[in-house]
């Protein structure tokens, strides 16, 4: 009964690599929206996202590292609705954060 009692319990309490895809992904979106002022902060609305790894990256030291682009949309001043993209780059391991930036171009 024991063994089994802690065979389930290893079980349960391993992460997947979902949850580590997750936790980069708010990562991510907070580091975006820091990028913002407070005004657009509240507006700030995610419309899409996308995961790839970079196989060429400008600092030779870091292999393959992990981007994140967000597509969301916030309200200006005015009230129109403006659409951005942002872009955070995460090293290959996933666990730090090496950039982020916000571009105007929506693909």
């Amino acid at each position: 009964m024991k063994y089994l009692l802690f065979l389930l319990l290893a079980i349960c309490s391993c992460e997947t690599n979902r949850f580590d895809s997750d936790k980069r992904q708010i990562i991510a979106k907070d580091a975006i929206r820091s990028h913002l002022k407070d005004a657009a902060r509240s507006s700030f609305t995610v419309t899409g996202f996308k995961e790839d790894t970079l196989f060429t990256y400008a600092d030779t030291l870091i292999k393959k590292p992990i981007r994140y682009t967000l597509y969301f949309t916030q309200k200006d001043s005015t009230g129109q609705l403006l659409q951005h993209t942002g872009v955070a780059v995460f090293a290959n391991k996933g666990n730090s954060l090496i950039s982020s930036n916000i571009t105007d171009q929506q693909p």
